[in-house]
């Protein structure tokens, strides 16, 4: 059965680069014949105008399809109308409608537009909302003269506004609106502009090799190309000329070449062409044949070494020689089995690894839910013999152990206090101290969410370092709201500590790269510490000071705004 190998290909094109040219100079003789010139080069036209106007329909589809996505979707349709007249993001209510019209775009933009494509929303207030991440400082300089040539009362129809100053020193762009219309309220919620820029345009028309070609708007205008050109057809004797409207945008695009131009490029195409036959003839006719043979060999040493890779010979490689481009190639080749090898050895080491992992942590996943069982089973027995201490120390231990379970979780500071109770009869048990636990909440703050057990390892250090040979140990927590933000302060009458050690935590807690203090050990406070930035960002903080009466305080600083994290009666989080 016949093969059509890489090695008869080869032969083959180099016998079609003698032939080519021969028929390519009776093509040419036939062309340059002056009765059929100016339709041959007339069809050539049309085809490149086709060309054109079918990227042009493509961009206007885009445009159009983006225009009807927003208009007809109504969630975009109801948050436009509840965004209409903001002039700045100013709530929290402002960035998430904000945030959900920029994700409108990112479904648009799941189809592909093209990239000199930007969108904007534009609400009554003249808020821009754009489909890129660029500077809005040029559409913010021109929206109000954009908006000027919108009619507001036309929504059903995509509006031509043509060119306009992009701002900034940016080239122009082209224009189109469609106002997005409330029926209830008879107005506008907001408009949507597509800016096309002109840099599109010019590389479209940029392929021409000889002539003159523009671009028209339905008015006139001159979109861009060749300012020398008009869009209605001259008396020019000799010259060219192609025209083309656009059924979508009523845009023209013209195509115009002088007689002097197209006449001259096509006696140069045919004296090159001839000449280019000729030398063809006499170089490919000689050397096609050995080349060919030449170009083969290293072809098929390259397919027996992949053969016998893809077979499961993992070890096969090319023996490379020479420093041409095939000696690269099968040399990079080699480059790419290792690498092939190196991965299929990683996937079966990590496939390995993974099931290890799964096994892991089905156990870990079992431990705990046993302990809990286990502990649950102690408890009933503790009730049923009238042990209430013990039971209670039993329950309390169990809260703490599903709070474990679900450390990732956020939790209410209500729960989390709630969690510390059961933490402090723990200790008391433990330690064997009369510990006590003051919780004085503010009202507007039991309900702020915040990571769980965040106030744990704050109790424990008091515990630890203050109050175990402490008479009559107590530690307060106390939340109120503070102009700053929220404020959160852990309490003990124990000891305290010196101003030296204070001063020195405290600054390893205010910069925690820093080096300075790089062998301090204990890793709760500063667990405390990322955990409250990476929540509530970088203006929250902790800071340990002595107090007047005796003990240690610690203060957890939440920013502005936290309090808004909280939890309905519902459920849910507002």
């Amino acid at each position: 059965m016949f093969k059509f190998t890489y090695y008869r290909r080869i032969q083959l094109s180099f016998l079609l680069l003698i032939f080519i040219p021969l028929i390519a100079v009776s093509v040419i003789s036939f062309v340059l014949i002056r009765e059929t010139m100016v339709e041959k080069l007339q069809l050539s036209n049309e085809n490149f105008l086709n060309v054109m106007i079918d990227e042009l329909n493509k961009t206007i589809d885009d445009v159009t399809f983006a225009s009807h996505f927003i208009v007809n979707d109504t969630n975009v349709r109801a948050n436009l109308k509840a965004f209409a007249d903001t002039k700045r993001l100013e709530t929290y209510q402002d960035y998430v409608f904000f945030t959900q019209l920029q994700n409108v775009f990112s479904l648009i933009n799941s189809k592909p537009l093209n990239n000199n494509i930007r969108m904007y929303l534009v609400n009554r207030e003249h808020f821009v909302i754009s489909s890129g991440t660029e500077d809005l400082t040029g559409i913010n300089n021109s929206v109000h003269k954009l908006i000027e040539r919108v009619n507001l009362h036309e929504p059903e129809r995509l509006q031509w506004l043509g060119m306009a100053d992009s701002g900034s020193g940016r080239s122009s762009s082209y224009y189109i609106a469609r106002v997005i219309y409330d029926g209830r309220e008879n107005r506008h919620t907001a408009v949507l502009l597509v800016s096309i820029s002109e840099n599109y345009f010019n590389k479209l028309l940029e392929p021409v090799d000889f002539g003159k070609v523009a671009l028209f708007d339905s008015a006139g205008g001159l979109i861009s190309g060749n300012a020398e050109l008009v869009p209605e057809s001259p008396d020019a004797k000799g010259s060219v000329r192609t025209d083309r409207v656009l059924a979508k945008s009523s845009w023209k695009l013209v195509y115009e070449a002088t007689e002097k131009e197209w006449s001259g490029q096509i006696s140069r195409t045919f004296y090159s062409g001839l000449a280019a036959v000729l030398l063809l003839c006499a170089v490919f006719s000689g050397t096609s044949i050995l080349i060919a043979k030449r170009l083969h060999s290293p072809i098929l040493k390259l397919q027996r070494v992949v053969r016998q890779f893809g077979m499961g010979n993992l070890d096969a490689r090319l023996e490379v020689k020479g420093k041409d481009d095939i000696a690269e190639l099968g040399q990079t080749l080699n480059t790419m089995l290792d690498q092939l090898q190196r991965l299929i050895h990683d996937i079966e080491q990590e496939q390995e690894q993974k099931r290890v992992m799964e096994l892991e942590a089905l156990f870990m996943q079992i431990r705990p839910h046993f302990l809990i069982n286990t502990l649950n089973s102690i408890k009933c027995s503790l009730i049923l013999n009238k042990d209430t201490l013990h039971s209670g120390i039993i329950d309390s231990l169990m809260s703490l152990l599903r709070a474990y379970l679900k450390l990732n979780e956020p939790t209410t500071l209500r729960e989390e206090c709630r969690l510390l109770g059961h933490y402090v009869d723990i200790m008391k048990i433990r330690n064997e101290i009369p510990l006590e636990l003051e919780v004085d909440l503010a009202p507007e703050t039991e309900a702020l969410i915040v990571p769980k057990l965040i106030l744990q390892p704050l109790v424990e250090n008091a515990i630890v370092h203050g109050l175990v040979d402490h008479l009559t140990p107590r530690i307060s927590v106390r939340s109120r709201l503070i102009p700053e933000g929220i404020l959160i302060e852990i309490a003990d009458n124990g000891c305290g500590a010196d101003e030296e050690t204070l001063g020195r935590l405290n600054r390893r807690l205010l910069n925690q790269n820093d080096e300075q203090d790089a062998a301090y050990t204990r890793v709760g406070l500063i667990n405390v510490a990322q955990r409250l930035r990476l929540t509530y960002g970088e203006a929250a903080g902790l800071s340990l000071h002595n107090q007047e009466q005796g003990g240690v305080s610690v203060s957890l600083y939440l920013p502005p705004g936290s309090n808004h994290h909280v939890f309905s009666s519902e459920g849910g989080q507002l």
